[in-house]
């Protein structure tokens, strides 16, 4: 047992060396363009032109309750509270160990596991709450409504939690289970094609 744990710090410090290191680029990102994030269009003048008006057609669809004006409206505000209400997993250290294994992170080989079930978070929030729902952390809830919406999304985000247990169906231990009827175990990588078979078989 300690062989296992000190291997797997050995392994996290490693992968924590070789993934961890970032490069600062310089980004020329133009404040006056519109931000696009998931289909919704952010831009910081309140009123829409002619020109961002025939850009918010690729999002048709994806908008179709709400209105340019009400998009536009929400300008760069709305884009962080939207973004801030996305789901977030990344690589992950001392969870409880995975079966059949010693590993307690996934640093190194996760990413496209992680990639997955943010994707399927994603899916999960818009089913139960719909597209414009956003988390706000600081608004006390209101009615039975709010309390609900604030209900399902802490169910889903248990869903994903990294530990074996049938409260936690879509976590990493889950996932890398259903990994090893492709041959995959602990510590391998996972390429888009694992990832969605892992999905489906969930």
């Amino acid at each position: 047992d300690l062989k296992g744990k000190v291997e797997s710090r050995l392994l996290s410090m490693w992968n924590n060396m070789k993934f961890g290191w970032t490069v600062k680029l310089k980004t020329n990102f133009s404040k006056e363009s519109p931000v696009w994030l998931l289909g919704r269009c952010y831009h910081r003048k309140l009123s829409p032109s002619g020109s961002l008006e025939s850009s918010t057609e690729i999002g048709t669809e994806a908008i179709a309750n709400d209105s340019v004006e009400q998009i536009y409206g929400e300008g760069i505000e709305g884009f962080k509270s939207d973004f801030i209400s996305k789901l977030w997993m990344t690589y992950r250290r001392e969870f409880p160990t995975m079966s059949g294994s010693s590993f307690t992170t996934d640093c190194g080989w996760g990413c496209m596991l992680r990639s997955g079930q943010m994707m399927l978070a994603q899916a999960l929030v818009c089913h139960f709450l719909g597209r414009s729902w956003r988390w706000t952390p600081d608004k006390p809830i209101q009615n039975a409504r709010e309390f609900q919406e604030d209900c399902l999304h802490r169910m889903i985000i248990k869903w994903f939690g990294d530990k074996s247990s049938v409260n936690s169906p879509l976590s990493i231990h889950q996932m890398v289970k259903l990994g090893e009827t492709l041959g995959k175990k602990p510590g391998d990588w996972y390429g888009p094609a694992s990832v969605a078979h892992c999905l489906k078989a969930v």
